[in-house]
């Protein structure tokens, strides 16, 4: 039923469900969507103020709703076939449906912010796989928002927007996670990728417009075990490396983002070893994410794809976040014909890899990185083939 681009006829689909659910308001009602993401370069960047390069992908949620006469909100996620309600007037995290967090925390930055709500009658489905690292909950908040405010006739601009759903999910969900997902949620332009500053939140589109090449997502379908632990462990080396160099280069080193690769040779082999591996990984990886910039500026893919390859090695070398099924997708990638760039996305230990490859040889692609990965890992692979898609967007608006 959901498809790339939704057809009327889906939609329609989807209000015959809203109506058997839910009894007509007569308020305002409609329908928006929202992104997942993939990140082409810039990993463990952005919580050392640094540089990051996603897309929004052609996979997102779609959400129906309309305004209540009441301070009660109904939802359905039609996916997992389940369903919450909350007063607007009282929230706090469930410990049981923790996915209903993500939408009472949104509301709950939108009522903090100032603006009135009313309750709403909600459905929403999506196509954006789950625990896959391609930010399924950041779509969330962000069409919950978009929702939100539309219905309630509010203007809240993206950035403005995005932020607000960055806060729910540090703040009520719990995860202190950086700007880049809800960022690319709400920002994403078809045929461009978002180069952000994860320090001052400025963002420019950098074009993806030549369509000989296309992104390519494997999923390794391993759900990422250690993420937690280790994410605060490499935070915590990060810090210890950005202190020591600040200490060293008598100016404010206020994260690895300040300093330079010279300054990073010339002091490297002082640090103890782990550290340096971890800060040369961001500080070449800040680096490779500029470089990659301009060579899509340049519509130099292949100088992209190379800069791909050298942020794996990195990621799996000097950061250690890899696995041997995301380092077997990368091999097997590059060993085929067209490919230019593979790499790990996302946090690490499972999850996805993102692959660079000219457009004819993505059927055959798929086709060996299927075979491949079951005869050596035991795993059927989800392969989703994306161009840059547009990030939230009305759909309809009706009364």
């Amino acid at each position: 039923m959901l498809l790339e681009e939704i057809s009327v006829q889906d939609l329609n689909k989807l209000w015959k469900i809203f109506n058997q659910k839910f009894t007509d308001t007569g308020l305002i009602k409609g329908a928006f969507s929202a992104p997942g993401r993939v990140n082409l370069i810039g990993e463990h960047t952005d919580y050392n103020e640094g540089f990051v390069l996603p897309i929004a992908i052609e996979k997102k949620i779609i959400m129906l709703g309309q305004l209540r006469r009441d301070r009660l909100v109904q939802v359905c996620d039609l996916g997992y076939k389940a369903e919450t309600k909350f007063s607007l007037d009282n929230l706090y995290p469930d410990k049981k449906d923790t996915w209903a967090n993500y939408l009472m925390g949104v509301v709950d930055e939108i009522q903090k912010a100032g603006y009135p709500l009313q309750g709403a009658n909600l459905i929403f489905t999506s196509n954006i796989p789950q625990r896959a690292g391609l930010s399924s909950s950041a779509a969330l908040e962000v069409v919950t928002a978009l929702t939100m405010a539309k219905l309630n006739l509010l203007e809240i601009e993206p950035v403005k927007m995005a932020c607000l759903c960055r806060r729910a999910e540090n703040n009520f969900v719990g995860v202190a996670c950086g700007i880049m997902d809800q960022y690319i949620s709400c920002l994403g332009q078809k045929n461009y990728a978002l180069f952000i500053d994860c320090r001052s939140n400025d963002y420019e589109p950098v074009p993806f417009k030549n369509h000989n090449y296309q992104i390519v997502i494997c999923n390794s379908k391993v759900q990422r075990g250690l993420v937690n632990s280790e994410y605060n462990k490499r935070k915590e080396e990060c810090k210890m490396a950005a202190e020591f160099f600040n200490h060293k280069l008598k100016r404010e080193i206020r994260a690895l983002r300040d300093v330079t690769i010279d300054e990073y040779k010339k002091y490297q082999r002082q640090l103890p070893e782990v550290i340096a591996r971890r800060a040369r990984h961001v500080i070449l990886e800040n680096y490779r994410v500029q470089t990659g910039v301009q060579a899509l500026r340049m519509g130099n893919y292949p100088a992209f794809g190379q800069l791909m390859i050298e942020s794996h090695k990195s990621l799996k070398d000097d950061y250690e976040v890899s696995c041997a099924e995301l380092d077997l997708l990368v091999d097997l990638a590059l060993e085929q014909e067209g490919v230019l760039g593979a790499r790990m996305t996302g946090a690490g230990f499972g999850g996805c890899t993102v692959n660079l490859l000219k457009r004819e040889y993505v059927d055959a692609f798929e086709k060996t990185i299927k075979q491949g990965y079951k005869k050596i890992a035991g795993i059927i692979p989800d392969i989703y083939v994306t161009q840059p898609a547009e990030g939230a967007k009305v759909l309809e608006l009706r009364g």
